[in-house]
């Protein structure tokens, strides 16, 4: 393997916890550990049990650590759906000078802007998980991406932040700090969308949409920034419910009859017959596939209708959607993102190309197994994570790779004067 330098990030479900190593060796980012387990200690979109919680995460920390062969030490990324969480558009202006004469904007100035920024967004009670630049005014009139080098007398900052209460993140740190110790914390949406969006499908529009257990979340972006943020009652724990019900059997057993045989389509199935166990964990039922389909189909079409109103509002608000539409269409993360033809019924109901959203920057990960680890769109708010940090920490991850130019070139070094 070689150098050892990894990034362990775990993303914690209201259904699973998900978990990822990330080693930055000399050959590149390495997959090297992948997990997938039951989450426990946690109901209605919150912590309900911290000692289960724990649980679960030494067991996903244990099953990462035997793939790997040794105790892991590192930068520890952790991503959660549970708790509560908002978009606040935030404004903050800075006076350049009082006199006649313009002042050249320098990088000092947009730092002191954004520190402005980040703490109306915190007050008392916030935690600020991401943050995004919209857009600055110079002198009240003059809309820029980048002040710098401009020249004006007051700058203005349009910002978006993601945030949530500090009690939640509290527990959340506590939850997880026994078994991981320090960690950066995200917003599992904003993760799984930074994963499979593109920067031109952020800039231009679109809306992505995380599938979760509990919540169904909306993202809209335009100009590389949040424009919407809603998070839906109706989820894919509705449709388990439904099963359930309809089946007259377990949560257990609709759960596997839906990740087994679900179908999101029920015309033109081919017709089959498949046997479950009924409440009691004994008596053996049977039903049909198009049965099965169409609960699944009636409530995922349910839940795009929820989804299709904040398309529409979206188009209404933002003139930039007012006559094609959102140009990206919609892209589907999260568990439910895995019900086959899921696409065909989204595409029906919104009108718009919907899409399954899969790890854009596979090409700069190496996986010696599973590849489709990397397109899971289960998966896709842990390596999230992994691009949220570098943005983040843009210095280390330079020095990464200085790190391996350096080595390399030390080595070329060596070889040429010793002769070899």
């Amino acid at each position: 393997m070689g150098k050892w330098d990894p990034v362990v990030s775990i993303d914690i479900g209201n259904d699973s916890i998900k978990g990822v190593v990330v080693n930055y060796s000399n050959e590149g980012k390495e997959v090297v550990a992948y997990s997938n387990l039951k989450s426990k200690g946690i109901e209605s979109g919150d912590i309900k049990d911290v000692v289960a919680l724990n649980d679960a995460m030494n067991q996903i920390i244990e099953n990462l650590e035997e793939q790997v062969g040794k105790t892991l030490k590192g930068d520890f990324l952790v991503s959660s759906s549970v708790g509560n969480f908002k978009l606040q558009e935030i404004r903050e202006e800075l006076l350049l000078t009082e006199g006649d004469n313009l002042v050249t904007v320098n990088e000092k100035h947009v730092d002191e802007i954004k520190e402005l920024v980040l703490n109306t967004a915190l007050g008392e009670n916030n935690y600020v998980y991401h943050s995004y630049i919209k857009k600055y005014i110079l002198d009240e009139n003059k809309i820029v991406f980048n002040p710098v080098d401009m020249s004006a007398k007051k700058l203005e900052a349009v910002y978006s932040i993601i945030m949530g209460d500090s009690i939640h993140r509290s527990i959340v740190d506590y939850a997880t700090r026994e078994t991981l110790g320090e960690a950066d914390y995200y917003i599992s949406p904003i993760s799984a969308a930074e994963a499979v969006l593109t920067s031109f499908e952020k800039d231009s529009g679109v809306m992505h949409v995380d599938l979760g257990f509990y919540s169904t979340v909306v993202t809209i972006f335009l100009n590389n920034a949040p424009i919407r943020f809603v998070r839906l009652p109706k989820s894919m724990k509705y449709v388990v419910l439904d099963i359930a019900k309809i089946l007259k059997t377990s949560i257990y057993e609709a759960e596997r009859l839906l990740k087994i045989y679900g179908i999101a389509i029920f015309q033109n199935i081919e017709p089959s017959i498949i046997e479950y166990k009924a409440l009691d964990g004994r008596t053996t039922l049977e039903t049909n596939r198009e049965l099965l389909a169409r609960i699944i189909y009636a409530r995922l079409r349910e839940i795009f209708l929820n989804v299709r109103k904040i398309y529409r509002d979206a188009t209404i608000d933002y003139k930039e959607f007012r006559d094609l539409g959102i140009p990206g269409g919609i892209v589907l993360t999260g568990g439910g993102a895995k019900i086959p033809r899921i696409t065909d019924v989204a595409a029906d109901v919104m009108k718009c190309s919907v899409r399954v959203g899969s790890f854009i920057n596979t090409e700069e990960f190496i996986i010696e197994e599973n590849e489709q680890i990397l397109s899971d769109p289960q998966f896709a708010a842990a390596f999230g994570n992994i691009l949220q940090f570098e943005k983040e920490e843009g210095i280390d991850t330079l020095n990464k790779q200085r790190n391996k130019s350096s080595s390399a070139f030390s080595e070329f070094l060596r070889k040429l004067f010793k002769g070899e």
